[in-house]
């Protein structure tokens, strides 16, 4: 969890890879001097007992050498917990330690078998406001697991990260979104928002409704209906926050992540909040070597976002 396990080599190729669940994602992204970097990726379901995942992610990728690239590991999402808090007017080597004190009846394990990192936040723009950052809190036996099952797979593994930062990623590497941009990924169950102006990370949110509630094969029409209206209503809430607490113009504009699970949803969207509706196209951003599905890019996004982490900021 923005942990470093282990110095990495200098390189320009950085491998992601997701674990939650039966599915696995791994993503090699190679930085490539003037112009666009170069992307394979893969995902696919794996038993409890599938001890060669990481060969068979390795002949799926075709030039991908996930053994020799450092790789980012993403969190699952019900593994932490992230919590907005309010920073502690102490030194700034004394915030940690002081958050694990105040936080410690917001969770349901013991605080001496926690894991915290502070992730800074832009500063408020009404005095009146007290400065606040997102505190995320796992615990240590979490993170040894994930250490634990990357390292006995051959892998050099020297940062976990979170999907929130993973889509932060991706948002901030897009070309044009420097006038701020809200970012919304689904997964399976969950939704992820971001909020992003200038390179910075203003706001992030989960919402609880995933591809799952807005696929037109298993959900009714009134079910996705509600869906979309509970999505909207978290975006405003989430919109609405940032204009109150930012002395930053208004968000305009809404890009999706692939493989949204409605077809419609960028249109219901607009229709809903009057934002510049978009789904993100990989090819803006990657020369990718191997054509990826839509559905496939949905699932590989927080690989490929893990993978976008800067070896000089894993170091």
């Amino acid at each position: 969890m923005l942990r470093k396990f282990r110095k990495s080599r200098a390189s320009d190729v950085r491998s992601g890879l997701c674990i939650d669940d039966a599915r696995i994602a791994i993503a090699v992204v190679q930085q490539v001097d003037g112009d666009k970097p170069a992307l394979s990726a893969c995902a696919f379901r794996a038993s409890g007992h599938d001890s060669d995942w990481r060969q068979r992610a390795e002949t799926r990728i075709k030039g991908g050498d996930l053994r020799h690239s450092p790789v980012s590991a993403v969190m699952a999402a019900g593994t932490y917990n992230m919590l907005l808090v309010e920073t502690p007017n102490v030194p700034a080597e004394e915030i940690t330690s002081a958050v694990r004190w105040r936080i410690k009846d917001l969770i349901e394990y013991p605080i001496d078998d926690t894991v915290i990192e502070m992730l800074d936040m832009p500063e408020q723009a009404n005095p009146g406001h007290k400065p606040m950052n997102y505190a995320v809190v796992t615990q240590k036996a979490t993170v040894q697991e994930q250490v634990d099952t990357v390292v006995n797979s051959s892998l050099s593994m020297d940062v976990i990260d979170i999907p929130e930062l993973c889509i932060r990623n991706i948002a901030v590497s897009l070309p044009n979104y420097n006038s701020g941009l809200a970012f919304l990924h689904f997964t399976e169950n969950q939704g992820f928002l971001t909020i992003t102006r200038d390179g910075l990370l203003y706001l992030v949110r989960r919402i609880e409704i995933g591809r799952s509630s807005l696929d037109s094969t298993t959900a009714d029409a009134e079910a996705i209906r509600e869906a979309v209206s509970k999505i909207a209503l978290e975006l405003q809430r989430s919109l609405d926050y940032y204009e109150s607490h930012y002395d930053c113009p208004p968000i305009r504009q809404l890009l999706l992540g692939p493989g949204a699970g409605l077809n419609n949803l960028p249109e219901a969207l607009n229709a809903e909040l009057g934002l510049a509706v978009g789904t993100l196209d990989l090819a803006e951003l990657f020369d990718i070597q191997t054509p990826i599905s839509v559905e496939e890019q949905g699932n590989c996004l927080l690989a490929i976002g893990a993978a976008l982490r800067s070896n000089q900021a894993a170091a």
